[in-house]
């Protein structure tokens, strides 16, 4: 397996008709990756092998790490043995580094409601004017999944897809994380210059308070997800006029936040 081999073959058993039966099957690979920021060891994602440099820039951004793609000063893949790494530095002054936000899964009681209250009131209301019809939507939800070339052989990734504001597709990420999927497509226009003209994100699995934080900090004013959204997902989503759809499918999908941005509902 070449270090950017996004698969595997496996020896399986197979039951079918009542009988096991040798087979192979296809599995989507998983392995570790560090994000160093500034030369500090900042967190370590469980990531499918590829697009490590868009994926770290993404994660940056969503973060908080950065604001924009001036600031960040440079990204490189490091040369280390047996090791996944990418290093961030970060141009212009910034604030000491502060504990990922990974943190807020984990967290319980007072302290986890502070940081997702802090993490509230960070994020600016979406401004970018944009309108689409609940047909196109439906449209760029089966675009998202048919671009999903690792699911249809293996099963085992997410995906997200960015479309501009006539619907064309900008980026699209597939990974074993939902999170990791989001960031590499937000992270491949981060790094060309392009994420203002991200106006929707499709992505697959369910959407929780973290993927409408990402999208925010991207200033994407829509995102559906073909599962259902968190209670606090809604809120947020809510709190920054953004557009939250789930359960978006062939022909249907249930709007949880309308923003104003569908043309059929005017």
């Amino acid at each position: 397996m070449s270090a950017d081999e996004p698969t595997v073959k496996a020896s399986v058993q197979r039951l079918s008709r009542g009988a096991l039966s040798p087979s192979e099957a296809t599995l989507i690979v998983e392995e570790p990756l560090q994000i160093i920021v500034d030369s500090v060891p900042y967190t370590v994602l469980m990531r499918t092998p590829g697009d490590d440099i868009a994926l770290a820039a993404g994660f940056c951004l969503t973060e908080g790490l950065i604001e924009n793609a001036a600031e960040l000063g440079a990204i490189q893949a490091c040369d280390v043995e047996d090791a996944n790494q990418v290093a961030v530095t970060r141009a212009g002054d910034h604030p000491p580094l502060r504990p990922p936000r990974q943190t807020v899964a984990s967290s319980c009681g007072l302290c986890g409601r502070e940081l997702i209250a802090d993490i509230m009131r960070d994020l600016s209301p979406m401004t970018r004017p944009f309108t689409i019809s609940t047909e196109r939507l439906l449209a760029l939800g089966r675009q998202m999944q048919a671009g999903q070339r690792h699911f249809r052989t293996t099963g085992g990734t997410h995906a997200a897809a960015l479309f501009d504001r006539a619907g064309e597709m900008l980026s699209f990420g597939e990974d074993v994380g939902r999170h990791n999927a989001l960031d590499k497509a937000i992270g491949r226009l981060l790094l060309d210059d392009r994420l203002a003209q991200a106006c929707s994100a499709v992505i697959s699995g369910r959407c929780s308070f973290e993927m409408v934080q990402k999208a925010a900090r991207a200033g994407i004013p829509l995102l559906a997800s073909v599962s259902a959204p968190t209670h606090l997902a809604v809120q947020l989503a809510a709190q920054v006029h953004m557009t939250l759809v789930g359960f978006l499918r062939k022909e249907t999908l249930t709007i949880y936040c309308d923003a104003g941005h569908f043309e059929d509902l005017r």
